[in-house]
């Protein structure tokens, strides 16, 4: 049928304009893109946006959830992991960016590789053992075009391609 359409189907016309007002740009690849980082669940966003499109409208995005503080830092961050464990036992949502593919650290928590130890859970980064606040999520951002992402990173996050074509 030549009227579906992804975008009515799942988000409103009135979300897209705020979304815009966030600094998306307006066009479809773009607005199906956010729609797909909205809607992807307990995956995590492997993010390709070489114009710098959408980081902007992302932190905006996630900062608007007041449950769950938002966290950037940069891969190659002096403090990375810190930040990352951190992000974690208080339920942060995390905005890694530059990233050239998905870390062997961020794995488990990519992965939600989980175990119980008592009443709470716990996820193994590194060497150490962290409790794991179920707030927490991640998102990645590369501004690399064609990332080298190997399969079995691919197979655990969700890639949203923001590269604009002819």
């Amino acid at each position: 049928d030549a009227s579906y359409s992804f975008k009515k189907l799942m988000t409103t016309e009135s979300e897209l304009l705020v979304w815009k007002s966030e600094g998306l740009p307006a066009d479809d690849l773009s607005q199906e893109n956010a729609l797909v980082i909205s809607c992807s669940g307990a995956r995590v966003p492997f993010i390709i946006d070489p114009a710098n499109a959408a980081t902007g409208w992302l932190k905006t995005y996630l900062a608007k959830d007041t449950s769950r503080p938002l966290e950037v830092v940069g891969s190659q961050d002096a403090r990375f992991v810190n930040q990352v464990e951190l992000s974690v036992r208080f339920g942060k949502t995390l905005l890694i960016l530059d990233v050239d593919g998905v870390e062997p650290l961020l794995y488990p928590l990519a992965r939600r590789d989980l175990s119980h130890q008592g009443p709470r859970w716990v996820v193994e980064i590194g060497d150490k053992i962290i409790d794991y606040n179920e707030n927490f999520s991640m998102y990645l951002v590369t501004r690399s075009p064609e990332p080298n992402l190997p399969p079995d990173a691919a197979a655990i996050v969700t890639q949203v391609n923001f590269t604009v074509t002819k």
